[in-house]
């Protein structure tokens, strides 16, 4: 028990000011919703649309958030402040010419697509009002949303949740003003919660750039960096593009629902309200997650990675779990604070307690997600994410509300199962090392003794000859001391016998993936090479080099013998080669000083100019690896 609250603690540490910082934020928000309830359904219809509309240009710029967090952590992680700066830049230098052009998309867009999600007029007036005075806001969330990642990402989330401290009263007060007047401002209604929004992020945007320049997370004079922004676009963009249909998805979705009337469309607004407190406190964990997660990348620490995606993923559900209690046993008066027709709070008693129930699948699979950004394995989640709402959800959702008439509560049902569903796609992909991204490959200088390992058709006899040629070393190829003429077994020993003094030697390139050489090659490499290729690669690979070289003599085949491709090649290619964690430690423990995993051909390329200082590149090249055993 000891250990796991030790575990704990930087998650906590991180995740605290980062809860608090979102739940301050949505208690604003819910404040706001309860002034906007009190002028009607129709109002909070209106109100429910303008903000999935708002979110969903919102959305495009979300991917900056996880670009510039997973760079800065990642920098924080090898010390480097002065390039976490430069990445705050960047980000910049994009974010405020895009956040000018989304706010301006918005005003324009606004009364069409409200009209056509809307067939209420006061609802449709209502929602128009809200977002052409909101739009403004668009442009300075672009500025302050790159500085909040930034903080996050350099281990200081505390900063953020101070600056929204500021901001979130603020933004009570506004929405409050502006909404029912005093003194000699005028009510607004509907429009006064936009301009409130408006005001309130003025502020946070002019406290964060003063915060950023005064605590130096900026540097005062640098120019943005193309290769910069391209690295946080190359990152970011998946996030952007899979939150952005996320939202259209969900412009949709509402549509579905304002069909069933104004009562539906004010329900479901009030219930994302709702639940966006266990949702941010989910959030908040799991930036704390990605931001772990990037900086064991950084030390290049993939399993302790792995390792704080489950520890984050357990403490959130713990969190979340008794609120969604709270929203199954107190439904009815948590409702009454927002709805005030019984009409409307009857319709949404079941839906909220279904939600309610559903909270730990739903925190589950949120925190793995932001675990795999800050993995920088964005393309992951915004896959699943993109299959899991345009193939299922939503035809399901017109389906079974509309077409089998169960209208909201089976819209609900189907989010539920859906959400279920992705939590568990999401736990069996972490389980696996296919999310890890490929490190930096540093490899150690002077490096003449080097082991290279892998599953057949990887590519290691290709890489050893050049290695060997580049370096002037001896090349083993070790599938040559394991058999003689026809595939016959060497001697037991003999391998070892006739192995051991080569490796003696100052210089030399081991290709082979045999146990019985392990003990001679592991404590005396250099550096151990482990090559991983696709498995398809691979079987692609080992057939055409059967073919390509049947009949003809191989420097790495013993000789009088030929390669046969047939099932038991394939069940030889599927079932050795993969990496994993336990493997890694297995060459460890047998003595391996340094082991560099390279994943596909780029790698391997980088690796081998790194050290040989040769820069051809490996197309074309006969990829070898008739290996006959495992490691």
């Amino acid at each position: 028990m000891t250990d796991i609250a030790h575990d704990a603690r930087p998650v906590v540490r991180l995740a605290a000011p980062l809860t608090l910082f979102f739940l301050v934020q949505t208690l604003a928000d819910l404040a706001c919703l309860a002034f906007v309830g009190r002028l009607g359904d129709a109002a909070l219809a209106g109100f429910g649309a303008a903000n999935v509309i708002y979110s969903g240009l919102l959305a495009l710029l979300f991917g900056l958030d996880t670009g510039v967090q997973a760079l800065v952590s990642r920098a924080t992680g090898a010390s480097d402040d002065a390039r976490a700066g430069r990445t705050l830049i960047d980000a910049l230098s994009l974010s405020a010419p895009l956040g000018v052009t989304l706010a301006v998309i918005l005003w324009g867009i606004a009364p069409g697509v409200i009209t056509a999600m809307l067939h209420d007029p006061g609802a449709s007036a209502a929602g128009v009002a809200n977002l052409r005075a909101a739009a403004p806001s668009l442009a300075l969330l672009a500025l302050t949303i790159p500085v909040n990642a930034a903080w996050i990402g350099s281990g200081r989330p505390r900063i953020a949740f101070l600056v929204t401290l500021l901001t979130a009263p603020a933004q009570i007060g506004f929405t409050f003003l502006f909404v029912f007047g005093a003194g000699p401002i005028g009510a607004e209604g509907i429009a006064g919660a936009g301009t409130a929004t408006v005001a309130s992020c003025l502020v946070g945007a002019l406290v964060q750039l003063a915060l950023a320049l005064r605590l130096r997370l900026v540097p005062r004079w640098a120019a943005p960096s193309p290769r910069g922004v391209g690295r946080i676009v190359a990152i970011g963009w998946p996030i952007s593009a899979q939150q952005s249909l996320v939202q259209i998805g969900t412009v949709i979705a509402f549509t579905i629902v304002a069909g069933f009337g104004p009562a539906s469309a004010a329900v479901v607004n009030v219930l994302l309200k709702i639940f966006l407190l266990p949702t941010q406190i989910s959030t908040g964990v799991g930036v704390a997650a990605a931001t772990l997660v990037g900086q064991s990348l950084g030390r290049g620490e993939a399993a302790e990675a792995r390792r704080w995606g489950w520890r984050a993923t357990a403490i959130a559900v713990c969190a979340t779990v008794p609120l969604g209690l709270i929203a199954v046993f107190a439904t009815r008066p948590l409702l009454g604070l927002f709805l005030h027709d019984p009409r409307t709070i009857a319709l949404a008693i079941w839906p909220a307690r279904i939600v309610g129930l559903s909270i730990a699948a739903d925190t589950f699979g949120g925190v793995l997600s932001f675990a795999f950004r800050g993995a920088g394995a964005t393309k992951v989640i915004s896959g699943l994410g993109f299959a899991n709402q345009w193939l299922f959800q939503l035809p399901l959702m017109w389906w079974v509300g509309s077409k089998l008439g169960l209208g909201l509560l089976g819209v609900v049902e189907v989010q539920i199962a859906l959400a279920v569903a992705q939590a568990v796609i999401l736990a069996l992909v972490w389980r696996t090392n296919f999310w890890t991204p490929a490190a930096e490959i540093t490899p150690p200088a002077g490096a003449r003794r080097i082991a290279i390992m892998g599953g057949a058709g990887a590519g290691k006899s290709t890489l050893a000859r050049r290695l060997g040629e580049a370096l002037g070393a001896p090349v083993i190829h070790l599938d040559r001391l394991a058999f003689g003429p026809g595939w016959t077994p060497a001697k037991p020993g003999a391998m070892a016998e006739t192995l051991a003094p080569l490796v003696a030697a100052d210089g030399w390139i081991v290709e082979g993936t045999y146990g019985e050489a392990t003990p001679l090659t592991l404590p005396r490499a250099d550096v151990v090479v482990w090559l991983e290729q696709p498995f398809l690669r691979r079987l692609w690979r080992t057939w055409r080099k059967t073919r390509i070289h049947r009949d003809r003599p191989r420097s790495d085949r013993p000789d009088g013998c030929e390669e046969a491709f047939g099932w038991n090649y394939v069940r030889t290619v599927a079932s050795f080669g993969g990496w994993s964690d336990r493997l890694e430690a297995r060459l460890q423990a047998g003595g391996a000083r340094r082991v560099i995993r390279l994943r596909g051909d780029r790698a391997v390329e980088r690796f081998a100019a790194g050290l040989a200082g040769s820069a051809p590149g490996l197309d074309g090249a006969d990829p070898a690896g008739g290996d006959r055993a495992g490691a």
